[in-house]
């Protein structure tokens, strides 16, 4: 992971944002990325760097439009939350032995306390976003959970999305981490989906919304790092509550605006087999166990 800004990002930051950087200092946390706050001119803006990688060449661009298909969006009662702002993105050289790099330049939002107002702010902003329906589900350009790509292709139904274009790319590169039991269990599952996912309308979801991806800052709640289509809004619900950390105050002002089919909490463990299979296939066997317990869970949901 890098520790500094590498001076050819430097130039490139510099000439899309027209001014001398002035000052750089690393900024904590970032798994497959290094990000850097940089002042230039009387602004503050966040570069993030990674190395080019042949197999997944635009997740920097891929993270691009998702920022700005959430922005698009975020208009009336969805105003409550914000989205970082992009001023650019591309490749620099990295140096001998680097090869290239990529880099996003987006404005810096300084962070604010998480007040019970801000999360009450972000339940009312999230249920607003996910009220913006889509013609289908996916139907977005490609784009990437974690470093993993993920396609978006239009699709009729939630079940089948869910399936073809999230578990059974993942569970293909699995192969080697499940037993066959495992693998059996999920094509029961298969055949359950169409029953077990209630009907609504395909919702722009910001599709990796862990407590990660959520900032308080003096504009508002943010979220950032978008995996974002239209998709079931219970995949953001879900995940919300996968790793924790979340505060109760925005499930519950969620609920109060946009509330959930009933039984929403008991589907978590189905959705939420997506992130874990990602990050199987992503960090290793120290999620095999997690994921195993949820798929029997969600196997065991009562319709």
């Amino acid at each position: 992971m890098l520790t500094s800004l590498p001076p050819a990002v430097k130039a490139a930051a510099q000439s899309h944002l027209g001014s001398r950087v002035t000052e750089v200092s690393r900024l904590s946390g970032g798994d497959i990325s290094a990000a850097f706050r940089v002042v230039a001119g009387h602004g503050q803006f966040v570069v993030k760097v990674r190395p080019e990688q042949a197999d997944h060449p635009a997740l920097f661009h891929a993270e691009a439009l998702g920022l700005h298909l959430l922005g698009q969006q975020l208009v009336g009662e969805a105003r409550a939350v914000v989205v970082p702002q992009v001023v650019g993105y591309g490749l620099a050289a990295g140096g001998t032995g680097v090869g290239q790099l990529a880099y996003l330049v987006m404005n810096f939002l300084e962070p604010a306390p998480e007040t019970p107002q801000a999360q009450e702010a972000l339940g009312r902003g999230l249920a607003a976003l996910h009220r913006t329906a889509g013609p289908q589900f996916g139907g977005t350009p490609d784009n990437f959970m974690g470093f993993l790509p993920q396609k978006n292709p239009p699709t009729p139904t939630a079940a089948e999305f869910f399936w073809a274009a999230r578990l059974a790319p993942q569970l293909k590169r699995a192969q080697d981490h499940l037993s066959a039991e495992d693998l059996r269990n999920f094509e029961a599952l298969r055949e359950r989906l169409p029953g077990l996912i209630p009907p609504e309308a395909p919702a722009l979801v910001h599709g990796d919304l862990w407590r990660g991806n959520m900032l308080f800052t003096a504009l508002g709640p943010a979220l950032i790092d978008p995996a974002a289509t239209y998709s079931h809004r219970e995949v953001d619900l879900s995940l919300m509550r996968l790793f924790g950390g979340v505060s109760e105050r925005v499930f519950a002002a969620y609920a109060e605006a946009f509330p959930p089919a009933e039984g929403w909490e008991q589907r978590a463990d189905l959705w939420n087999l997506y992130p874990l299979l990602a990050h199987l296939n992503m960090f290793g066997d120290r999620y095999l166990g997690r994921l195993q317990a949820a798929l029997h869970a969600a196997s065991n949901i009562i319709i």
